[in-house]
């Protein structure tokens, strides 16, 4: 009876915990993050294939059906906004350019939504969450010898020896001019910049979510490590993020005693933004990442871009103009470097509000949630929390494709757990009540089980929990 009771609802109420999942959920997750690190390109017939886009053209289909069932819970409005998203973006192109559209359809779905669904359907607890942010950390780590090499030498190492794969081909070396005397990193990635993104989207998740999971000398040596590489790349738009990082993790510090802090800094920050934009002569946060960039020609270029690109925007709002090209001055490429301006320039203004929206949606439902404070469930929040704002920054300047937009929305699906997460959940616990000689008593064991595990005193007549169980 002791066992029994002990391991109700796949929980073990003697250690506190919650049970580890039978479904091989780690693996998964352990198999998607590491193909995203994989830098391998491959063809199977005609299709251009990477280990992440075939391992989430086989999970995908059935991660989507198991979300509709209702398998990973109750669906969300954040769901339905992803896929709202993924709809829009997969119509434009029917639309524009139908003779490319199947196929842009199927590969982009996979990297998105794929993505997504990796995170929505295996990260369903808290210590799921903290085993992601470990196991990006790690990642990290790993790379941080690669990037002083590569930074020093200019010479590739993982994606060279991956090369040497019969009919594998790899990342190739940009070679951009060298930033203060140092070669811009990749790794693994297409781009020094997807590096430097990497890398930011770390830091919050390992250095705040795994407080009490990790020693501090870790999380401090750590998160120093994390910030070493993200500078090798030298990338304005992931330094940027990372600065934004600290300052908000600083201010959650100082003013954890307050009530409303995410408000009150909101509306200090709307006010700004405001007066920024009133004041400058272009749009405030062109004027805010032109003063951080490592490059002041790129800051002109990306002015100039938003420019015409925004103009083009209002010329096309609904549908975007696909994958025509646009109206640009003659020396310039239309190379953007701007993700949310990108998808309202190619796919219209809905894409962007439906991204959009799905990221500050479920930032505010889940800062709403009654999560102990100093509990694990509110520090994956803060941790995840401020990454999205720094994401949803960064990616004013940046654009991403391929693995990286598998992992941006990995780490968007990452935090949906949390709408409905509580902490009773994270630590294990189910209170009851009993029957005493001096009124109602709560504990954390059924009334059969001591904490040792032996059974107690005969328990009084069935009581009910909280939840209004019996």
């Amino acid at each position: 009876m002791g066992e029994m009771t002990a391991n109700l609802s796949g929980r073990d109420f003697r250690a506190g915990r919650t049970a580890a999942p039978q479904s091989g959920g780690r693996f998964l997750v352990t198999l998607s993050l590491l193909t995203l690190m994989l830098p391998i390109t491959f063809t199977i017939g005609s299709l251009t294939m990477t280990p992440s886009r075939a391992l989430f053209m086989v999970l995908m289909p059935i991660q989507l059906i198991g979300l509709l069932s209702g398998r990973f819970g109750k669906i969300t409005y954040v769901d339905w906004l992803i896929l709202a998203y993924m709809f829009w973006r997969t119509f434009v192109p029917f639309y524009h350019n139908p003779n490319v559209a199947l196929q842009y359809a199927g590969s982009n779905s996979i990297i998105f939504l794929g993505g997504y669904m990796a995170a929505r359907a295996m990260v369903r607890t808290v210590e799921d969450f903290q085993y992601v942010a470990k196991l990006l950390g790690l990642f990290v780590l790993f790379s941080f010898p690669f990037a002083i090499y590569e930074t020093v030498t200019t010479q590739f190492v993982l994606p060279k020896l991956f090369e040497m794969i019969p009919g594998v081909t790899s990342v190739k070396d940009v070679n951009y001019i060298r930033r203060m005397g140092l070669d811009r990193v990749q790794f693994v990635f297409s781009h020094p910049i997807h590096y430097g993104l990497f890398v930011s989207l770390v830091l919050s998740i390992w250095f705040i979510s795994l407080r009490g999971v990790i020693s501090g000398f870790w999380r401090w040596t750590g998160g120093a490590i994390i910030i070493a590489c993200c500078f090798f790349s030298v990338s304005s738009g992931p330094f940027l993020s990372l600065m934004v990082q600290i300052a908000l993790a600083f201010y959650a510090y100082i003013a954890r005693n307050l009530e409303k802090i995410w408000l009150r800094l909101g509306l200090v920050f709307g006010i700004a933004y405001l007066i920024i934009e009133l004041a400058s002569n272009r749009p405030a946060i062109v004027a805010v990442t032109s003063r951080l960039t490592f490059n002041s020609s790129t800051a002109n270029v990306r002015f100039i871009l938003f420019d015409y690109g925004m103009a083009q925007v209002w010329r096309t709002p609904i549908l975007g103009i696909g994958f025509r090209q646009w109206d640009l001055p003659s020396w310039m490429t239309g190379s953007l470097d701007n993700f949310w301006l990108g998808l309202a320039l190619v796919f219209g203004v809905p894409a962007f509000l439906f991204l959009f929206l799905a990221m500050v949606t479920a930032l505010v439902g889940i800062g709403k949630r009654p999560f102990k404070k100093g509990g694990p469930l509110a520090n994956a929040r803060l941790g995840w929390g401020i990454t999205m704002v720094s994401l949803m920054l960064t990616l004013a300047t940046v654009y991403v494709w391929s693995e990286v937009a598998s992992l941006m929305m990995f780490m968007i699906g990452a935090g949906v757990f949390m709408l409905t997460a509580t902490d009773r959940d994270a630590e294990g616990e189910d209170i009851v009540e009993e029957k005493t000689r001096g009124g109602m008593s709560f504990t954390r064991f059924a009334p059969e089980v001591t904490r040792t595990g032996v059974p107690a005193r005969p328990a009084a007549p069935a009581t009910r929990n909280r939840t209004g169980r019996v």
